[in-house]
């Protein structure tokens, strides 16, 4: 249900929302506020000290107020949001079988999130059976580097037909400011990311992947995860103040999935909110999987002009690291191509392995290990 009211199309304050009717008992919503526009227009009419008039404000003339830098900017946020045609209003989503032949197709593509997306396909499966809106938890994906953690996660966004927004955790050096933003008596001070990420989609229920969740580790001192309570509490996150707009955001109905290589890194309060699923290690006919798969799409970006990758060439591939199996197929290409060949062989990939990593001895790394 709408958490924040939409006040009527009106010629006085130029409101820009659709008047909505009341849903029936019976039927669910189809569409919900992201944030209250009210609230919005009331800081809009604190900075003017008058009604805000949208266009009205240059066809007229009217007098603008005289702000500070990190005021005015805070002001021309608010004015963008207030101007933006689409109002608060977003669409949910709602489960069908086209949504759930595509998880399907998702679960043969990362076996070994099958976990995950099976968890999610019966809350697809719920969805249909009531005619209510998904509704999914947050959720923790565990695992190493390299088991496809994001790659999962990106699957299952395309697969629900929503949007996704990745947020870097290890990059983000301030929670706050991740959560619910700065007042702009801080310096530099700007809205929410996850606020912002929300407003970059034309849904309500966007996935917000908050990549390597563990990596906050440089601000434990500050305790910033208290913030994340915000996001990852159903009876908080509905109604989460943007500290730098001063507008309430509601991002309940978001598709939270954050990832993490050790849980043992957050406080046990952040533990207990999310589902955590372990992604495991791909084994066995799952990893020889993976990796055609990843060097299948390499050679396709590449144009087409190389037949696809043989069996010996794919099982050579499977003893590097995920993460590097792309760049050595494209190395690798380069390499045939060089010799007049449209086929890898195992011998390009080993060269093309061996410029990648370099003279120096390393410890194998990956899931398999190389055989003499």
């Amino acid at each position: 249900s709408n958490r924040f009211a939409s006040p009527d199309l009106n010629p006085v304050d130029g409101a820009r929302t659709p008047v909505t009717l009341p849903e029936s008992p019976m039927t669910a919503p189809r569409e919900v506020a992201i944030f209250d526009r009210e609230v919005l227009l009331r800081q809009l009419e604190l900075v003017y000290s008058r009604r805000y008039m949208f266009d009205d404000e240059v066809e007229l003339g009217l007098p603008q107020p005289s702000l500070n830098s990190e005021e005015q900017l805070r002001l021309d946020k608010l004015r963008w949001l207030a101007d933006d045609e689409r109002g608060p209003l977003r669409p949910l989503l709602f489960g069908s079988k086209a949504m759930r032949d595509r998880l399907a197709k998702a679960r043969l593509a990362c076996p070994n999130a099958a976990s995950v997306i099976d968890m999610i396909d019966r809350g697809v499966a719920l969805s249909v059976l009531t005619g209510t809106a998904l509704m999914l938890p947050p959720v923790l994906l565990l695992g190493p580097p390299g088991t496809g953690k994001t790659h999962a996660s990106q699957a299952i966004a395309a697969a629900l037909g929503t949007a996704i927004q990745a947020i870097s955790c290890a990059s983000n050096s301030d929670c706050q400011q991740l959560v619910v933003g700065h007042p702009t008596s801080w310096r530099g001070a700007r809205m929410s990311v996850v606020n912002e990420a929300l407003l970059g989609t034309d849904t309500a229920q966007p996935v917000l992947l908050l990549d390597e969740i563990d990596k906050f580790e440089s601000h434990r001192d500050e305790q910033p995860y208290h913030v994340l309570l915000n996001l990852l509490e159903g009876e908080n996150s509905g109604a989460i103040l943007d500290e730098y707009l001063r507008v309430p955001f509601d991002l309940s109905h978001a598709i939270i999935i954050a990832t993490a290589n050790d849980t043992d890194r957050l406080p046990s309060f952040i533990q207990d909110k999310p589902l955590v699923i372990e992604i495991a290690l791909p084994v066995g006919a799952d990893l020889v999987g993976i990796t055609r798969r990843i060097a299948t799409d390499a050679i396709t970006q590449a144009g087409g002009a190389f037949a696809g990758p043989g069996e010996e060439v794919i099982a050579r591939l499977a003893c590097a690291h995920p993460r590097r199996i792309k760049r050595s197929v494209r190395l690798a290409l380069g390499y045939a191509a060089g010799a007049g060949r449209s086929r890898l062989t195992v011998t390009d990939v080993e060269a093309a392995e061996r410029l990648a990593v370099g003279p120096a001895t390393r410890d194998p790394i990956g899931f398999l290990q190389a055989r003499g």
